[in-house]
This record gives C-alpha cells, structure tokens and sequence, in this order.
C-alpha cells in the first residue's frame, strides 16, 4: 500500500498541476474519485488485466463505463488515462485520487481527519476533537468519523499517513510488546 502511494504521488501532483492550471481542479477531482471506483472494481480489473485488449480499447471501456456513470470526461483527464495506461499505472487510480484530494485540500488549507472509534462519538466529542485538531494543524478540518469495534475502547485518528492510536486494543498492543508477549 505504501509503495502503491509512493509511485502514484508523483502522477497525483501532475494531474493537480494540470487541474489547477486549467481551473478544473473540482471537475478532475470528481472524475479522479468516479474512476477509481471504477478501476477499484473486480470486473473492470479483470478488463484492464486482459492480454487481448489493445490500451486504447481499455482507453475506450473506462471512459464509456464513466461517462454511463453520468460524468463526462474532459480531453485532459482523457489523455491522464492513456498515460497511466501506457506505464502500466491505471491500478494507482485510487492512490492518484487519495492523493490529488490531498494537494487538493492542501491548497485550499484543509486538513481531512478521520476518527476510528470503538463507538458512536456524539456531538460535543466531534466539536472537541475538531477544536482541537484545528489549533494543532493551523488549517480548517474536516471530520469524518468511521466505527471499528475492534478498538474495544478509545479511537484512532489519522491525518494524512500519521495516526495517534489512543484505542485500548493498541494500548494493549503496546504492553504485550513491552513484555514480549505475542
């Protein structure tokens, strides 16, 4: 996965680039979430993976499902697709999206929180840990809040690659490798 991000940032960027100088920036982001959707789906891998299909007829496919989806693809964002084609990237599509979101809200002085919790946060939690990740950050935060079980108790949350594991199953984690226990 990391690798996988790694290898789409620098694509990320160029597409940013190029959204941004053609004031599309909100258009090639919607088409760079609605694809990798579309790339991220078994068939349609199995369709890119097919020995029998020239790059172009692939080409073709993942604008035709697209623009079924309802959203017309414009001729930048078209050549975008030909050229991760043609070095063997479309897989990277999400990676490339994730990451152009990034720039994205790196531009506009956004920072995308995400909260993992053990339960449901209400809202005055929400309000604390937007607070206080804003004074933290110096940017305006979006908060997204995504329910794990799992964690037992406590949460994590995770800003761009980095994670603060407040959870007590990662607490606990921490105490069996403190007594090398597996």
């Amino acid at each position: 996965m990391q690798e996988n991000l790694t290898i789409a940032r620098p694509y990320a960027q160029a597409a940013f680039d190029v959204a941004q100088g053609s004031n599309a920036v909100a258009d090639w982001e919607r088409a760079l979430r609605l694809l990798a959707v579309i790339v991220a789906d078994n068939d349609m891998r199995r369709v890119i993976n097919s020995p029998g299909l020239t790059k172009s007829r692939i080409a073709e496919l993942v604008v035709a499902v697209s623009e079924s989806a309802g959203l017309v693809l414009g001729a930048q964002v078209k050549k975008f697709i030909s050229v991760l084609l043609d070095a063997g990237r479309l897989s990277l599509m999400p990676e490339i999206a994730q990451g152009f979101a990034a720039h994205h809200a790196n531009v506009d002085r956004v920072a995308e929180v995400e909260v993992i919790s053990a339960f449901p946060l209400d809202e005055a939690t929400r309000n604390r840990i937007t607070s206080a990740m804003q004074a933290r950050l110096g940017k305006e935060v979006r908060l997204s809040v995504a329910i794990d079980s799992a964690l037992i108790g406590g949460a994590k949350v995770k800003v761009g690659d980095v994670v603060f594991d407040a959870s007590l199953r990662g607490g606990l984690s921490q105490l069996a490798n403190v007594f090398n226990i597996k």
